[in-house]
């Protein structure tokens, strides 16, 4: 019995194949032109295994809020979940809790909190405006990253990795902390895939998710809070990295349709595709010095939000 695979199918093979290449060939591309295998299998093959797993994270997590909130400009460092959840893992370091619990679960808290927060300070006689919460999103981001940078002044003993944290870094070295990671965001992945059909109705407008039979206000609370996990659980190695989730899923959203089935793993693909590329750059551009892979992204994703503010504006969408 013959398989037909369609071209939306093709698309997807063909980010798994993009990924699988660029990982490989990130192993083989540095400031050491002939990299023993102990450089490639301990210090290349862990950082290329967590730009994938970030990538997932933070792809699959900002496809799943443009879906709830219907917006291309909805982002988890935007919306101020990034900052909160480094927010609580910072705290944590500071406090002296070493157990993993503790760590994710204030990386957790805080990114929940961050979300209720931002509906908080949006809602307004009954109604949440989408332009609101992005911009409420803006604040409380800020809020959460001047947080940070006053532990960074205070700690100045933990200054350099600290502000490294901050900035986004991809040398996390702790294989146990990547496991947790990864199984959390394989869980949120795999939960907000199972959940495609709401989400798709879900862009049609909350009403018509109503009149279609979608519990409308526990399902977007459900994915607010499958989407925090994932982002929490990139940020506990990975720190702040920014505007991933903003720039692949729009990205995706042009190469494979508005179909969340599709475009959950097209996202994650994409994400994992886009960090790859971002920490190979970020570490051999300036060798011996290495670049924080937040600063790449911002440098990409600050004018991508900038284009697409100005196109909703254009067409009277915001």
């Amino acid at each position: 019995m013959r398989v037909k695979v369609t071209g939306t199918g093709w698309r997807l093979l063909f980010l798994l194949l993009a990924t699988l290449l660029l990982g490989v060939a990130a192993l083989f591309v540095g400031p050491v032109s002939n990299p023993s295998w102990t450089i490639i299998w301990e210090i290349r093959f862990p950082r290329v295994v967590l730009a994938v797993i970030v990538g997932f994270g933070l792809a699959g997590a900002g496809a799943v809020l443009q879906g709830v909130l219907r917006n291309p400009l909805a982002d988890p460092f935007i919306l101020g979940t990034s900052g909160a959840a480094t927010t609580g893992v910072i705290l944590a370091s500071i406090l002296g809790f070493q157990h993993y619990s503790v760590l994710y679960f204030l990386a957790l808290g805080f990114a929940l909190a961050s979300i209720f927060l931002v509906y908080r300070i949006a809602y307004v006689d009954g109604k949440a405006p989408i332009q609101t919460i992005i911009l409420a999103g803006v604040i409380v981001g800020l809020f959460c990253n001047a947080v940070g940078f006053i532990f960074f002044s205070i700690h100045y003993r933990e200054s350099f990795s600290i502000l490294y944290y901050l900035l986004g870094t991809l040398t996390e070295g702790d294989m146990a902390r990547v496991a947790i990671s990864g199984t959390i965001i394989a869980a949120g992945l795999t939960a907000t895939w199972f959940m495609s059909r709401e989400l798709n109705i879900l862009t049609q407008g909350e009403d018509n998710a109503f009149h279609l039979g979608v519990e409308v206000e526990t399902a977007k609370k459900l994915l607010f809070v499958i989407a925090s996990a994932m982002v929490a659980g990139a940020v506990a190695v990975a720190g702040m990295i920014g505007f991933v989730g903003l720039v692949v899923p729009h990205m995706m959203r042009m190469i494979v349709g508005p179909d969340h089935r599709v475009l959950i793993p097209a996202s994650a693909l994409g994400g994992a595709i886009f960090l790859i590329i971002a920490d190979t750059l970020a570490r051999t551009l300036l060798p011996p010095l290495e670049i924080p892979v937040g600063a790449l992204t911002a440098l990409v994703g600050s004018p991508y939000f900038v284009y697409l503010l100005r196109k909703k504006r254009h067409s009277g969408e915001f």
